[in-house]
Parts: C-alpha cells; structure tokens; sequence
C-alpha cells in the first residue's frame, strides 16, 4: 500500500517534470506528461481497490516528510478515502488517454509554452485531487485544496483567445477562494482546541463542542465545500469555469473535482463533527436534502435553455450534484434515528455514494464526446452543428451512451443509483408524520421531474447536434475523433455500462465507506440481499419483492428485444420498397428545416417564464414598406436569477464601497496612518468588550 501510494504520487511528479521537455518537442512533452498522469491513476486504482477489498477497519498510515516546525503531514486511506480517490482515479485514466490528441487537434498550433503549462497543470491537478483525498490531517487537506484550486484555474484560463476565459478564471478563483477561507475558519477552530493538525486530534476535539459551536462549524463548511461543489445558490462560476477549461479537464472538473467536495462534506458531516453515540442534528440533514432538491431541479431547467453543448453539460453537473446531496441529506436525518440497524440511511448513504461515481463515469463521458465535437467542428453552438452522426459515428455512439445513462434510463447506471434515491425518499416518507413525511414526499417528486426533464434536455443535444442536416460547414466537413480520443470515451463508457447491467459487483466497494460513517451494515449487505445481480433495498427486512430489482435480467431483455426487432426487419426486407424525394411544398429540403434548440426549448421556457426571466429582441429589416419583410433576426436569452438577484447586486455595493474608499483618499501618510490606528483601536475595544 504505501509503496502505491508512493507511486501514485511519484507519477504525478514525473508527469509534471514532463513540462521540462516542452522547449524541445511539445508533443514529446504532451505525451510523456500524459503517459505519467495515466501511471498516476492506475496506481490510484490500485491503492483504492486494495483498501476497499481488505479486511474491516484496516486503514492505511503514511507519514510524510517533516515541512513545517507546527505540523506533521500525513496520509491516511481508509474507506471514504478509498472511495474518492477511486473515483478520481478512474475518470484520470480516461482524461489522460484522450488528453495529447485533444489537444493536438484542438490547437494544432499551439506553442511548446502551452504544452508545458497543461502538462504540469494537469497532474498538479490530479496529484492534488488524489492527495487531498487521502489527507490524514488538516495541513495536508488544505494544501492539497489548494493545489488543486490554483492548477485548475491555470488550466481554466490555458485557452484563452478573447478574454472571456480570463473572466471565467477571475470569477473561478473569487468564489474558490471565499468557500477556501470559510474552510480555513472552521479547520484552525478545530486545530486551535486540540493543539494539533492529524483528524484524530480533531474528531477529539468536536466532541467536546457545544450545540451551538458545532452548527456553526458544520454550515461554515457546508457552504465552503458548496461552493466548489457549485450548489444553488453558489454555482454561478461553473457554468462559465467548466466549458472554458480544455474537454478533458471540463471531464475531470464536473466529474471528479465536485466530488472532492461532496468528500470533504460527509469527512466532517458523518466524521470529524458527528455528536459521539447521538444523531446528527436535525438541521444539517434536511439543509443538505433542501439545498439538494433546490439544485437539483434548477440546475436541469437552466440546462435545458442552453444551446452551449459544454455550458448545458456545466448546468447537468449542479443537477446531479443535488441529487447526490439528496441522497446524502436523507442519510444525514435517518442516522442514528431509525431503528433496524439503520437500513434506510444505509440504503440513502449508498445511492449517494453510487451517484458520484456514476455521474463521474457518464458525465466524464459526455464532456469528452462534445471535445470530440469541439476539436473537430471547432463549435459549441448546437444551433450550427447538425448532421454529425454520419460523419463522427464512434462519438455519436459514445454520446447516446452517456445521454441515456444521464436521463436514468435502465438499463444503464444513471438508472440504478436514481432508483436507490427513489427508494431510500419513499421508503423514508412512509416512515415519517406531519410536515417531514410531506417534505421528502416533495423531494420524490422533484427528483421525478428533474429525471422527466433530463431526459428531454438530452434528446434536444442529442437530436440538435448529431442528427438531421448539418447547419454549418464546419458540420458538414467533420470528422471523426483520433483513435486515442475514442479509446477514452470507451473507457468511461464501459464504465457506465458495468455499473448499470451488474451493480452488485460494484456494491461490495461501498461496504467500507458505508459501514465506517454509519456505524451499520454495508451496502451489499442491505442493497444486494438477493445476489449480485439483483438489487434489493430491503426496506422491509432482508428485502421485498415490491423493492427488487434485478437490473442484468433487464439488460438481457432489452438485448432480446432489439435483436427481435432487427430479426424482424430483415424478415420484412423482401417487400417492396419505393423511394421518393421528401415532399415540401414544391421546395428542396434544407437545414432550415430541421428542428432546432430554441424551438425545442421553447414550450419550457413559456412555462416557466418567471424563473427564466426570458429577453429577447427582434429586428426586422423590410424594403422600404412593412409589407415586403427582407429579414428577421431573433436574440434570446434566460437569465440566472442567482447571479442577477444576489451577485448583481453584491457586485454593485462591492463597487460604490470602493468609489466611496477611493474619494476619500487623501495620498497623506498620516491620514492613514490614521485610519489603521482607529481600525486597531475598534479592534480591540470589541474584543475586550467580548471578554
């Protein structure tokens, strides 16, 4: 183990060195770079597997070099670690196989300085990822989030043309860092009560804190890993951060970085500030569930008016990111206060635990297809791409995969781990009275709509950009991706469909991280009562037939099916057929008459107008007379209440602070002297008075 660990981290190092290469060939620098990344991962891989498949309560200790006279750094793996850094892992193997010829294609002539700057950027960003999930004290926690923080924003701004990535950088670390510094806060609360830095010196020292000071802590962290979570409202930088960064990086920041957020939330929730023998209050739990729901459904319907193919996707990753926090809430509020050895927190813990990893694996998926799309068509705008499916059919294939994944259509895992949510919401509600039955009743139901309207949003993209005519030339002269991006599409593919068609096998790896934060069960134990292959919740005792499920039978049937349908069609082939040219009213069929984004979205957006707040503007160039209509063009947009409600408006009194500031400026050294002498002063009055 520790000699895996070593390795991993010694992979990224090298993988980083790589960028030294750079002045003499920048492919040479690409791919070694990349190669050592790849190493890094299957080394991840290899440390996550070995933990999670060992012996209960077996956790891995590795101390690190002496850097710092205050504290001692250490590494420590057990099951949630293992987890994360699995799933970190694995989209790491795909980005790095499909990294260099992305890159290549994308910007063929980019410089030997780019080269080097996404070499060592990338596995400073994986490295940090992959550490800071197996931090064994806060210093290490801290510095890993910000080594992440700092090489994701470099590879964020790497492309930058117009400034616009610029600008989505700026807003990147401004939010980043606001969410690091509530961080901070609550890690030096905990350090300065137990005299130290390790987590077990941590979790000793929450447990003597009071009601009041452990809520605070808990919601301080909260909304600092929210925020680089990019839950509602606190997600306005993703959508710009994510389809700004190159497509590999956009995979590993919506598909793992999130989730090195969502391990940062349960490590405190369910660890460092859990009351010892006594449930978690009942505030943190329906928070999360709230904030969860709320994310979930505005993250699908904002997604859905966005002709952006990345943007659309930034939009799904805060809808699946609540779905996660819903399953994850729900754990939260049943823990500890149900009786049966805590079966339907264990069942709620293991649909959010499986949700991260299977967003990361079709998400991951997704972001990769549409930089397929993107390094061939150099477009983003679904509205000018078209036709795609003849000309880049591997991609084509690979994007449908995730769509239907992501839409939580079986036989597929999105479907698996939204079933678990299902049952672990409704098996909850049955068990609840009064007001808190009716809240998760209306979770349920919210995450009913959000799977209606993901699916919808995802035969738009897919329909718009693979299907009809194309719109453009650079639609109609594509091609399809290199072999290197496809083997990484098929990758994560797999992926997706492993963990749909045979869940069980990949339940058995949640035993750990469930069994160690709920003190209960594993989620074989209780997901999988009937097999491998069959997925029973067991809400009822070792399982029900009403909650079974088994999702290999499913994909068997579906297989029967198509190959019926396709036994059919060949039977029928020896009727005649006759082919005509499709009739339009005497003209000839063009693009323009093919289905479009803003038509598809259309009905949505009427229906919910007041949360869209829609603009649009027509203009309308006649010859001379109303009568004679030369050409109409049509803007639209949808606007982020987040961002116009609250950020607007911070952003407005941030600036007239700082014009008030700045008229006061006098340029005299005394009058600010001045200034600093009354602050001190104010200082420590408060404090004194505090005392």
């Amino acid at each position: 183990m520790t000699v895996g660990l070593g390795m991993m981290a010694g992979c990224y190092g090298v993988g980083a060195l790589g960028a030294l290469l750079a002045p003499l060939s920048g492919r040479l620098a690409l791919r070694v770079g990349h190669l050592a990344g790849l190493g890094g991962a299957v080394a991840g891989i290899g440390v996550a597997l070995s933990v999670l498949g060992g012996a209960p309560g077996m956790v891995l200790r590795q101390p690190l070099p002496d850097l710092f006279p205050f504290a001692r750094m250490s590494l420590a793996v057990d099951g949630l670690s293992a987890f994360f850094l699995l799933v970190v892992s694995l989209v790491a193997v795909a980005a790095t196989i499909y990294g260099p010829a992305y890159l290549q294609a994308h910007a063929p002539d980019a410089g030997a300085t780019r080269a080097g700057v996404q070499v060592v950027s990338l596995n400073l960003f994986l490295g940090g990822m992959a550490l800071l999930c197996c931090a064994g004290d806060a210093l290490t926690f801290l510095l890993a989030w910000e080594g992440m923080t700092l090489a994701s924003y470099v590879l964020v701004v790497s492309e930058d043309e117009d400034g616009t990535n610029a600008q989505a950088g700026l807003l990147y670390m401004v939010m980043a860092h606001g969410g690091t510094a509530l961080l901070f806060v609550a890690f030096l609360t905990l350090t300065e009560r137990a005299g130290a830095f390790d987590f077990d010196a941590l979790r000793a020292a929450a447990a003597g804190l009071d009601p009041a000071g452990r809520n605070t802590l808990f919601f301080l962290v909260l909304l600092g890993f929210g925020t680089k979570a990019g839950v509602v409202p606190l997600h306005v930088w993703l959508p710009r951060a994510h389809p700004a960064a190159p497509s590999h990086v956009s995979a590993l920041m919506s598909g793992v970085m999130l989730k090195v957020a969502i391990y940062g939330l349960l490590r405190f929730a369910f660890d460092l500030l859990a009351p010892v023998a006594a449930p978690l209050p009942v505030g943190w739990g329906w928070t999360v569930l709230v904030a969860g729901t709320v994310s979930a459904v505005l993250g699908v319907l904002y997604a859905l008016q966005q002709h952006d193919l990345k943007r659309l996707l930034a939009f799904h990753s805060v809808e699946n990111i609540g779905i996660i926090l819903m399953g994850a809430g729900l754990a939260m509020i049943l823990w500890r206060r149900e009786a049966g050895g805590g079966v339907l927190a264990t069942v709620a813990l293991t649909a959010a635990l499986l949700h991260t990893v299977n967003h990361a694996a079709f998400k991951g998926l997704l972001f990769l297809a549409a930089g397929s799309v993107l390094c061939r068509t150099h477009v983003r705008n679904m509205e000018e791409l078209g036709g795609l499916a003849r000309r880049m059919p591997w991609t084509a294939g690979l994007f449908l995969l995730g769509a239907v994944a992501i839409s939580a259509l079986p036989p597929l895992n999105g479907f698996v781990s939204e079933w678990l949510t299902f049952q672990a919401l409704l098996g909850a509600a049955s068990r609840s009275h009064g007001p808190a039955g009716l809240g998760i009743v209306f979770a349920a139901a919210m995450l009913a709509l959000t799977g209606g309207l993901a699916a919808a949003c995802f035969v738009k993209a897919f329909g718009v950009t693979f299907l009809g005519r194309p719109r453009s030339a650079h639609a109609e002269h594509a091609r399809e991706a290199p072999v290197s991006m496809i083997l990484g599409m098929v990758w994560l593919g797999a992926l997706c469909v492993f963990l749909g068609v045979a869940p069980g096998y990949a339940m058995r790896f949640l035993d750990r991280p469930t069994a160690s934060l709920l003190h209960g069960p594993g989620a074989s134990a209780v997901v999988t009562a009937h097999g491998p292959l069959v997925l029973a919740t067991g809400l009822t005792g070792a399982g029900t037939e009403a909650t079974t499920i088994s999702m290999t039978a499913i994909s068997v049937l579906l297989v029967v099916l198509i190959a019926l349908a396709w036994l059919l069609r060949r039977g029928l082939g020896h009727a005649p057929r006759r082919c005509a040219p499709t009739w339009t009213c005497g003209m000839s069929p063009s693009a323009r008459f093919d289905y479009t984004a803003t038509a598809f979205a259309k009905p949505l957006r009427m229906v919910f107008a007041a949360l869209y707040r829609p603009r649009r503007s027509v203009i309308v160039e006649s010859a001379g007379t109303p009568y004679v209509v030369r050409r109409i063009r049509y803007a639209g947009e949808v606007v982020d209440l987040a961002e116009t409600q609250i950020y607007r408006r911070v952003e407005v009194g941030v600036t007239r602070l700082a014009q008030s500031i700045r008229r006061r400026s006098s340029g005299r050294i005394h009058v600010y002297i001045g200034f600093v002498l009354g602050t001190l002063f104010v200082a420590l009055l408060f404090f004194g008075v505090r005392r």
